[in-house]
């Protein structure tokens, strides 16, 4: 009879990527590690497919900020998380139906005006060397 695993498939992703985005900021400046610590931090695919890291900020001014420093938060990006084609830099405005929290079976009703993001590639050092 074979032991059960100590994690699930599940918990074991969750504790990967809980890791990787607690050591995501280590290198940047401490100027961008102030404004992440103000973000919610996470992954997802988008419709497409393709593996996002999002990083929702509180407020426009910090997404402003944010844009200012994204060659160095693309650059960790593509460091230490293989396999992240874009980065998702979102703001959620004050007061709108995006900052109340939404069951996941809701998650497709939220208004699309209630959260605005923009995308950044993830272009590979290495894949274009190759080319």
């Amino acid at each position: 009879m074979l032991s059960q695993p100590v994690f699930g498939d599940r918990s074991l992703t969750t504790a990967f990527y809980q890791a990787v985005i607690a050591r995501f900021d280590d290198s940047l400046s401490l100027s961008t590690q102030a404004l992440l610590r103000e973000c919610t931090l996470g992954f997802a695919p988008c419709p497409e497919g393709v593996k996002t890291f999002f990083i929702i900020a509180p407020s426009l001014d910090v997404a402003e900020q944010l844009i200012g420093k994204i060659d160095s938060i693309l650059d960790r990006v593509a460091e230490l998380m293989a396999g992240v084609g874009q980065v998702a830099l979102c703001v959620v405005p004050p007061g709108s139906e995006a900052e109340q929290p939404v069951d996941r079976q809701d998650f497709e009703k939220v208004p699309a005006d209630s959260l605005a993001c923009k995308f950044f590639s993830i272009i590979c050092a290495d894949a274009a060397t190759d080319r």
